[in-house]
């Protein structure tokens, strides 16, 4: 397997041949290498293509990272219920920083792991870049480097994956919010997180900052959390994180956002 980053010398995409493979896949997430690695197990040659990281949402933005972090904030709720299981400890506080950089290098680690898998497939070549169609089975790859590369395919698979998508309130793209991926980021634990919405990935960081040490108000506009879910289910997560001290607000629609001028919000 070849790991394409950039060539040497730049070429018009007008004017170099095209680069025939089997299949191209686009997007190097979790359907994306396996489907690589088994056509070319079958012996196709494969092109996988991915902008930025191998892994998809899953280890990078989704499951690995956020579950690293829960962990991280289940030590923390339970080290400061130590009383109640006859443990004496001081004042519990959280280095955000640390929990990031653990994170990190447990993503890392993964993404490793897809990565060496790839590498080692014969037949497969992992494009660093980003495809646009030119034709009903012809792409352009540009490479990170700079260079582009004209591919063609008899069969073309689209695993680009998706991004969070904000809500639909006034004035909230002129005030700082940060999403599902960004608030992995921080480096410091917010005095006050207001997430609005009572999805799953909502709670999920709703119960781990709750934990780390912020107050949390949860805004969701129907009548109950875990919108899919049955009214009984519902009922008893909301229920579990009013006991951790999350704020959840019912029947409640945010109607406008503006920034703070209280001085330290943010």
């Amino acid at each position: 397997m070849d790991t394409i980053q950039a060539g040497r010398h730049a070429s018009s995409l007008l004017t170099t041949p095209p680069r025939h493979y089997d299949a191209v896949i686009i997007g190097a997430g979790q359907a994306g290498g396996p489907l690589a690695t088994a056509l070319a197990g079958a012996g196709r040659r494969v092109a996988l293509v991915e902008r930025e990281h191998v892994g998809g949402t899953c280890i990078n933005e989704g499951c690995t990272p956020t579950k690293t972090m829960v962990a991280s904030a289940r030590v923390a709720h339970l080290a400061r219920r130590a009383a109640d299981y006859g443990v004496r400890t001081a004042a519990v506080s959280v280095d955000l920083a640390k929990v990031r950089e653990r994170k990190r290098a447990i993503v890392e680690s993964f993404r490793g792991g897809s990565e060496r898998q790839l590498e080692g497939a014969e037949g497969v070549d992992l494009l660093r870049g980003e495809a646009t169609f030119t034709g009903p089975k012809e792409l352009a790859v540009r490479l990170d480097g700079g260079e582009t590369w004209r591919l063609t395919a008899e069969t073309v698979f689209i695993n680009s994956g998706a991004h969070p998508s904000p809500p639909t309130v006034a004035g909230l793209r002129e005030v700082p919010t940060l999403d599902s991926t960004s608030i992995m980021e921080l480096d410091a634990v917010p005095e006050h997180l207001l997430i609005l919405g009572g999805g799953y990935v909502a709670l999920e960081f709703g119960q781990m900052f709750r934990r780390f040490g912020s107050a949390v108000t949860i805004v969701q506009r129907g009548g109950q959390l875990l919108a899919r879910e049955d009214a009984d289910i519902a009922g008893a997560v909301a229920d579990v994180l009013r006991e951790d001290g999350v704020t959840v607000l019912l029947e409640t629609e945010a109607r406008r956002a503006r920034a703070a001028t209280t001085a330290g919000s943010r």
